[in-house]
């Protein structure tokens, strides 16, 4: 041993190696993910689209032009309608589709073309799905087209009329 030096006992930390691992575990709580430094949510960004609020009568159909917001990466439609949790309340269901389907028939659900599903949501087999998710990230446009633009057909209950609202917003960044 040189004058000055000490030797360090085997209960001691090697100050060097504990500083790499401190500046590691640094570095991978802020890489993209879930980091612990710059929380999920941190990295999301929502927005509002459009509110929709109309009515469909009892056996028809209703349908509305979207313009896809491509600020985010996917478009999510939340529909809610009056006496929707009642047992014998009306059954909707909601439909997205190109803009250029004009003659949409449910189901559509193994068709191609313009009134091909894109997403549905809204009461099937006794549950109610609320959303409706459109991933076609940043418009798609050859899916959407150009300007991004889908439909939205809301079928309405065989035997009764039915007010419904339907939100739409955009979103982008990791699933947390």
């Amino acid at each position: 041993m040189k004058a000055g030096e000490f030797k360090r006992g085997p209960c001691e930390p090697k100050r060097k190696s504990t500083m790499r691992r401190a500046a590691m575990a640094v570095l991978l709580m802020s890489v993209p993910g879930c980091g612990l430094i710059v929380p999920c949510t941190d990295r999301q960004g929502r927005g509002t689209v459009a509110t929709i609020a109309g009515e469909v009568a009892a056996g028809s159909i209703a349908s509305h032009r979207v313009s896809y917001e491509t600020r985010g990466s996917q478009n999510d439609a939340t529909i809610s309608w009056a006496d929707q949790s009642l047992a014998a309340g009306p059954r909707l269901r909601v439909y997205a589709t190109r803009a250029a389907c004009e003659d949409f028939q449910p189901p559509q659900s193994t068709s191609s073309g313009a009134c091909a599903v894109l997403g549905s949501a809204g009461w099937s087999n006794g549950v109610i799905a609320n959303t409706l998710i459109l991933t076609h990230g940043r418009g798609n446009p050859e899916v959407l087209g150009s300007p991004a633009e889908y439909k939205l057909w809301v079928v309405g209950d065989p035997e009764r009329n039915a007010r419904y609202t339907i939100h739409i917003t955009w979103f982008y960044g990791p699933d947390c």
